[in-house]
């Protein structure tokens, strides 16, 4: 038995092992999943192979007998027996993974609650994974590397479904410089952190006003600044619609050095510019590879408030700097795919 998570994730090795042609391709994943939607649908709905979505939870829909299964960050009890009893009759089993789940347990900057659903799902499905498991993609190069030791790791980058981009939408109102950080309930380490930012802005100029998403502990925090609107957590779907019909001046991405956060993906660049708006972005991985400093956004040093406090006062005052930015947002020129998920859109892998 092991004594930690950690001698858990040391511990994972590959131990799937198939030789059969896919005749099709099987996505495990929750009901409602971003990681899902912002990694898989846009590459697989062209493809010549047949695609099924299973949903955790319930039984799968289609014989797996041949199929290429693509595991989204989880498996539970139903899901785990039915690929266990296919064994070598599948075609491949690739675990996707956007997040370091063993790195979440020890990590005390995340909410408990969060640590105790990730170790529980680790110790009770970890080693069952890694058995029938034959390839791993990984959303950064950070948990990549950290991977690696596990078996074949395949970097895989978001490729979300096309949306307009923010120099393709129509400006908002400029009477007021709308800024915004999105951060879920595992990023409360950086809504704390940007109280230091927010708050001198906000009290600076009269025209800012800041969107924040949080609970009531984060309307404690940011209380007392009135153009402060702190929303509860949106689901993804109807996040999803919103970024596309509001708009906002300015993102913010800070990303503080935590065992987790150092192997985040740059998925919150798409988010910003779903919203039509340029961002001020933590420096180094992952933000560095999509994020051009001073053509499509700015980077700042993680840790250093001075720093996004004059870049993001820069910005409130800038309008043509703004505008300049804005326009440079694109869809990142070059995107990691795993040559197992290219291979299987081959004309002669469905024979």
């Amino acid at each position: 038995m092991f004594e930690s998570i950690r001698d858990y994730s040391a511990a994972f090795r590959c131990g799937g092992e198939y030789d059969r042609a896919p005749a099709r391709i099987v996505v495990l994943a929750q009901r409602i999943s971003p990681t899902r939607d912002l990694y898989l649908r846009r590459r697989l709905s062209d493809g010549f192979l047949p695609v099924i979505y299973w949903t955790l939870g319930e039984a799968c829909p289609v014989p797996l007998e041949d199929a290429f299964i693509i595991v989204v960050r989880y498996v539970d009890s139903i899901s785990i027996a039915e690929i266990e009893r296919a064994g070598t009759k599948l075609s491949g089993v690739a675990w996707l993974l956007d997040d370091d789940i063993a790195a979440s347990v020890g990590d005390r900057d995340l909410p408990l609650h969060y640590r105790a659903v990730m170790a529980h799902f680790w110790l009770r499905f970890a080693r069952r994974l890694a058995r029938v498991t034959s390839e791993i993609w990984a959303a950064s190069d950070v948990l990549a590397d950290r991977l690696a030791q596990s078996g074949p790791t395949h970097r895989i980058d978001p490729l979300p479904e096309p949306f307009a981009l923010p120099r393709e939408r129509e400006e908002a109102d400029q009477g007021w410089v709308r800024v915004f950080y999105h951060g879920q309930k595992t990023h409360r380490t950086e809504r704390r952190w940007l109280r230091q930012i927010v708050g001198p802005i906000h009290d600076r100029y009269p025209n800012v006003c800041f969107e924040i998403v949080g609970d009531s502990a984060v309307r404690s925090l940011y209380k007392g600044l009135e153009r402060v609107a702190v929303r509860p957590a949106f689901a993804w779907p109807d996040y999803l619609e919103r970024s596309r019909t509001a708009r906002f001046d300015i993102g913010l991405a800070p990303l503080l050095a935590t065992p987790f956060n150092r192997a985040r993906s740059w998925v919150k660049y798409l988010d910003i510019a779903r919203f039509g708006a340029t961002g001020i972005y933590a420096d180094g991985q992952p933000y560095d590879c999509v994020v051009r400093d001073g053509e499509n956004g700015l980077l700042r040093a993680a840790q250093d408030p001075a720093a996004w406090i004059e870049a993001l006062a820069t910005l409130v005052e800038d309008l043509p700097l703004r505008r300049q930015l804005t326009s440079g947002v694109d869809w990142p020129a070059s995107i990691s795919t795993p040559p197992a998920l290219l291979s299987l859109f081959a004309k002669d892998s469905k024979d």
